[in-house]
């Protein structure tokens, strides 16, 4: 039977489609954006959070890890080798202070057909459904496929967030099932956005002009991200992209937040935008002011 790997599964969401929404966050990336709020997306496999201010140092996980990647360094002290750790979960149970956690686990269609069946009365009420996410839900083709065609069979509406960077025949196999997509677009430079986002555009934009070509329920988002990819000519040039696909799709702007930043101390990682604020208010607004001097209807996305 079909699985994959699952971080989470978040109900009761309004801003991810139409309507009521339950959203399947689908593990692995293959971007890796400064500004990324789920960082413990990106890899495919499950991983091992640590928040240090919870740990006590108490080493009840010591005894408990099969692998040795924890053991005592001395009185107090804790020794963490992330090389040989199996992702077991034995020192998340033992830990009393809920220091350690796991993100991603592997699940069946069924098990997550199940979580999103429960919340099938609000759809039903709200017109919405189940919208796929990520990382992102392209990195697993096969488990995403599968998803979507039970998810379907039950008469629910689907949708899917994506970054678009993905083998085109694979990408369009999956985003061809669904009746919405979100589609990012992160900046129209291919250098800048190699630097902010460790891939080149090229695949991303064929990807979407293939899209508006085959599916009739597009929203482009386009993340504000302050010194990023928010000054005048970065926008003028997402307008004069826009303007050359084959119809034009709908178009969002995401202001910026900071509300992931937390989870790369967990992960035991620097935070490479810190000290970035958050979009001002009306910094959205102004943006897409700019697209509608190109007449350009797009509007902003408030968290």
């Amino acid at each position: 039977m079909t699985g994959g790997v699952v971080f989470d599964i978040q109900r009761f969401s309004l801003q991810d489609g139409p309507g009521l929404r339950t959203i399947v966050f689908l593990k692995g990336c293959p971007l890796r954006c400064a500004w990324c709020s789920n960082p413990e997306s990106q890899q495919p496999a499950p991983q091992l959070l640590y928040d240090g201010d919870r740990c006590t140092l108490c080493l009840s996980c010591v005894p408990v890890c099969p692998s040795g990647a924890l053991t005592s360094a001395g009185e107090g002290a804790l020794s963490y080798d992330l090389t040989l750790c199996t992702t077991c979960g034995a020192c998340v149970s033992a830990c009393p202070n809920a220091a350690r956690s796991i993100s991603g686990k592997q699940m069946s269609v069924d098990e997550v057909l199940a979580a999103v069946l429960r919340d099938a009365p609000f759809y039903r009420r709200s017109g919405g459904g189940v919208t796929l996410s990520g990382g992102e839900p392209t990195l697993q083709p096969d488990f995403a496929k599968a998803l979507l065609q039970a998810f379907r069979q039950h008469g629910m509406d689907t949708a899917i967030e994506t970054c678009g960077y993905a083998d085109t025949r694979t990408f369009i196999s999956v985003v061809e099932q669904v009746d919405h997509v979100f589609f990012d677009v992160k900046h129209m430079n291919s250098t800048r956005h190699m630097e902010l986002t460790r891939v080149p555009n090229e695949l991303i934009l064929d990807n979407l002009r293939a899209l508006m070509h085959i599916h009739p329920d597009v929203t482009v988002r386009y993340p504000l991200i302050p010194d990023c990819n928010d000054g005048g000519d970065d926008l003028r040039s997402f307008a004069q992209y826009l303007l050359r696909l084959p119809r034009m799709p709908l178009v969002e702007f995401v202001p910026y937040h900071r509300y992931g930043e937390h989870k790369y101390r967990l992960l035991g990682r620097p935070y490479s935008l810190n000290g970035t604020p958050s979009c001002e208010e009306g910094e959205a607004e102004r943006a897409c002011q700019v697209l509608r001097q190109h007449e350009i209807t797009c509007s902003a996305l408030h968290h």
